[in-house]
C-alpha cells in the first residue's frame, strides 16, 4: 500500500523485474478513511501481507488483522535526500518522523554540521502541530512523508518528501516473503495439529471403551462419552475436579506416583465389572499423567460369546486340545512334546499316520496352542470331496465360473481360516492340477478364484495329513516333489494303537464309560476289560475309531445280554487274515476289494458309517477306495 503514485510505480518496476505474481500494489493517499477502506477490502480477499510506510502501517495494524512490514528509510535515502537539498545550505531543517531518527542518521547530520530537529508525529492530526511547531522554531525547510506534504505546502512551509530507494523496498520484499513462509508452514502446521485433535477426538467419542485421564495433580482431564454414561456423571461437571471426588478408588493416583503401567485390571464402577488398564503418560521421562480404558466385562463376555457362536455356525473352530488326547504311553506322550513345540511355530506340518490315529485330533490340538487359536479352524477332507470340486472349495469361484456355481460366488476355505489355520486331511490324494494351485498358494501367499483373475492374499497357516507314504508318491510320479518339501517343514508321525501299549485298555474303558452315561456299574466295567483282554494282541488296523467301534458292540451286546462270542469270533478273524482294506486281497486283489465295497454300500444305501464299519475301515478310507474303483453310492 502506497501513500504516492511515484512509489507505487517504483514498487511496481522492482516487482515485474523480479518476475513476482503474488504481489498486488494499491495506493492509498486520501488519508486515515481510505487508508483503512483499502485494508480492509485487501484483507476480505485474501491478502496475508501488507507492505506500506510506518504511517500506514499503524493504521493497518489498528484496524485488522494483517501483519505488516514497515518500509524503513535508511541512512542512504536521507543522505540522497539532503545532498539534492543542498548540503551546506544554512537554517533549521525539520525532520517529521513517525518514530525518532536513528542514531546514525543524526550522528550523519552532526558531521554534515547540518543543524536538525526532530518532529515526531503518531496520527495524521499530529502532523498539523509537529509542521506549524517547525514554522515557529525557524526551520527553513521540512522533511517528511505523504502525511507532512500536504499540510506544508497547505501552511506554505518548504517540504521535501523522503522516497524509498530500491533496495528498501527489495528489503522489505525479502521480509514479506519469509514471514508468508513462516505463515504458511505455521498454518500447515496448525491444521495437522487440529486433524490429530478431531481424530483423537472421534476415538474418544465413537470408541466402545470407556476413557479416563488426569494431569499431574490428579485432576480430571478427559472424560469420554462411554465413560460418562458408566460412571453417571457429566464430562463438563467432572472435568478440573480432583479424580477421587469423580470416581473413588480408581488408583490412578498410584500410577502417578509409581509410574507403574497396570493392565487387565478387575475394578467395580457401581454395579458394573470392568476390565481396566492404567498407563502413566510420559513426556520428556516426566510422568505428566496418567490415562485409564474401562470396559464392561459382560459386554465383553457377550461379544466373545457371538463371535464363537458365528464360527460354530460356520463349524471353524478347533473343539479340541493337547488335554483331549487320553494315553499314558511313553510313544504317545512323546508325540504329544514334539506337537506341543510345533504350536510355537508358524510353519507347515505333516501328520503321518494310519487311519484312526487321531490326526484330525493333533491338527487342533496344535491350532488351540498356537497364537493362532483365536483364528478360525478350517477342516476338509481332500479324498471326501471329488476333484472336479475340491479346487473350487479351496480356492472359491467368481460368480458364473462353472455351470451350477452360486450367482454371487463364494469364498473358499482358505480364505475363511484366514488369520487362523487349515488343516487338509488326506493330502494325498488330492489330483497333480490342484497341487501346482497349493503350491502357488504356499508360495506367494495369495489365492486366485476359480474363474476370477484378482488375487486375494491370506494369512493362513496350513498343516496336512496322510496315511500313504508321500516319498513313494512323489517317486512314482503321483506327488509333488516341490509340494511335498513345502508341506513338509515339520514333520509328525503318530503311532499306531498297536504300539501304545496299555492304552488300549485306557482309551478302551473311557469310551465304554461315555457310552454308558458315566452310569457303567463295576461289573459291567469288568465284563468289558475282560472282553477287550480276549483280544489281546489285535493289531487293531483301524485303530482307536476300530476300538470304538468294538467298544461300542460291546456295549450293545452287554446292554441286551446277548451272547458275545460272536463279536470275539469276528475280531480273531481279522487278526488272522489282517486289515480288509489296507491289506492285500489274496488272489484277484481289486476285483476281490471292488466287489467288497459294492456288497458293502448295498447292504447299507443309507449310511456310509455303516458300510465303513462293515468293512473295518473309516469312510474316509471308503471313500478314498470308491473314487479309486469310480463306484457311486447306489
Amino acid at each position: 500500500m502506497a501513500p504516492t503514485r511515484q512509489l507505487a510505480e517504483k514498487a511496481k518496476a522492482i516487482i515485474t523485474g523480479q518476475g513476482r505474481e503474488d504481489v498486488d500494489i494499491f495506493v492509498a493517499s486520501n488519508g486515515r478513511r481510505d487508508i483503512i477502506e483499502c485494508a480492509r477490502t485487501l484483507a476480505r480477499k485474501g491478502a496475508k501481507i501488507i507492505i506500506s510506510r510506518k504511517g500506514t502501517q499503524q493504521i493497518v495494524e489498528e484496524t485488522t488483522d494483517l501483519k505488516v512490514v514497515g518500509l524503513n528509510n535508511t541512512l542512504t535515502d536521507y543522505l540522497r535526500m539532503l545532498k539534492n537539498w543542498g548540503l551546506h545550505t544554512p537554517g533549521l531543517i525539520a525532520f517529521f518522523t513517525y518514530d525518532p531518527l536513528s542514531e546514525e542518521v543524526l550522528e550523519m547530520c552532526e558531521m554534515l554540521d547540518i543543524q536538525v530537529k526532530n518532529y515526531i508525529f503518531k496520527t495524521f492530526e499530529d502532523c498539523w502541530d509537529c509542521v506549524r511547531a517547525a514554522m515557529a522554531d525557524g526551520a527553513v525547510v521540512g522533511i517528511g512523508g505523504a502525511w507532512t506534504d500536504p499540510i506544508s505546502k497547505e501552511l506554505g512551509f518548504p517540504h521535501i518528501t523522503v522516497e524509498n530507494s530500491e533496495d528498501t523496498i527489495v528489503v522489505a520484499l525479502n521480509m514479506a516473503e519469509q514471514i508468508r513462509r513462516i505463515q504458511h508452514e505455521e498454518a500447515e502446521k496448525q491444521a495437522a495439529i487440529k486433524t490429530r485433535m478431531e481424530t483423537y477426538q472421534a476415538v474418544l467419542d465413537f470408541t466402545h471403551d470407556a476413557i479416563m485421564s488426569i494431569d499431574d495433580q490428579c485432576r480430571v482431564q478427559v472424560l469420554n462419552p462411554v465413560a460418562e454414561r458408566i460412571m453417571g456423571c457429566k464430562a463438563s461437571e467432572s472435568i478440573g475436579k480432583p479424580v477421587d471426588q469423580v470416581l473413588p478408588n480408581t488408583m490412578l493416583p498410584d500410577v502417578l506416583r509409581s509410574g507403574q503401567k497396570q493392565t487387565n485390571q478387575m475394578m467395580q464402577i457401581g454395579k458394573m465389572l470392568t476390565n481396566t488398564n492404567r498407563i502413566p503418560i510420559v513426556v520428556d521421562h516426566q510422568i505428566r499423567g496418567v490415562v485409564a480404558t474401562f470396559q464392561d466385562i459382560k459386554q465383553l463376555q457377550n461379544t466373545e460369546q457371538k463371535i464363537r457362536l458365528k464360527l460354530h455356525e460356520k463349524g471353524l473352530v478347533a473343539k479340541y486340545s493337547f488335554g483331549d488326547i487320553v494315553g499314558e504311553s511313553r510313544t504317545i506322550r512323546n508325540t504329544i512334546q514334539i506337537a506341543r513345540s510345533y504350536a510355537s511355530s508358524q510353519a507347515a506340518v505333516l501328520i503321518h499316520g494310519e487311519t484312526g490315529t487321531g490326526k484330525e485330533l493333533f491338527a487342533q490340538s496344535i491350532h488351540t496352542a498356537s497364537d493362532r487359536r483365536d483364528g478360525p479352524f478350517v477342516a476338509i477332507n481332500c479324498a471326501a470331496v471329488s476333484n472336479n470340486l475340491l479346487e473350487s472349495e479351496l480356492f472359491g469361484y467368481e460368480a458364473g465360473a462353472f455351470t451350477g456355481a452360486s450367482k454371487n460366488g463364494r469364498e473358499g476355505l482358505f480364505e475363511l481360516a484366514h488369520g487362523g489355520t487349515i488343516f487338509l486331511d488326506e493330502i494325498g490324494e488330492i489330483p497333480r492340477e490342484t497341487q501346482v494351485e497349493l503350491l502357488r498358494v504356499l508360495q506367494e501367499k495369495e489365492v486366485r478364484r476359480v474363474g476370477g483373475n484378482r488375487v486375494i492374499p491370506v494369512d493362513v497357516r496350513i498343516i496336512t495329513a496322510t496315511n500313504k507314504d508321500l516319498i513313494q508318491e512323489t517317486m512314482e510320479g503321483h506327488f509333488r516333489e516341490d509340494l511335498y518339501y513345502r508341506l513338509n517343514v515339520l514333520d509328525l508321525e503318530l503311532p499306531p494303537l498297536r504300539e501304545r501299549g496299555d492304552d488300549v485298555r485306557i482309551l478302551g474303558l473311557q469310551h465304554f464309560r461315555r457310552l454308558c452315561g458315566g452310569t457303567a456299574t463295576p461289573e459291567q466295567e469288568r465284563r468289558y476289560l475282560d472282553m477287550l483282554a480276549q483280544v489281546q494282541g489285535y493289531a487293531w488296523y483301524g485303530n482307536i475309531r476300530e476300538l470304538q467301534n468294538f467298544t461300542e458292540r460291546v456295549h450293545i451286546l452287554l446292554q441286551n445280554d446277548t451272547e458275545i462270542n460272536s463279536v470275539m469270533t469276528e475280531i480273531m478273524r481279522r487278526r488272522t487274515n489282517g486289515t480288509p482294506l489296507e491289506r492285500k486281497w489274496p488272489g484277484d486283489e481289486e476285483s476281490q476289494e471292488r466287489k467288497a465295497l459294492i456288497a458293502a454300500l448295498q447292504n447299507y444305501p443309507d449310511s456310509m458309517e455303516e458300510a465303513a464299519r462293515s468293512l473295518g475301515c473309516s469312510r474316509q478310507t471308503l471313500w478314498r477306495r470308491m473314487k479309486k474303483y469310480g463306484i457311486s453310492r447306489p
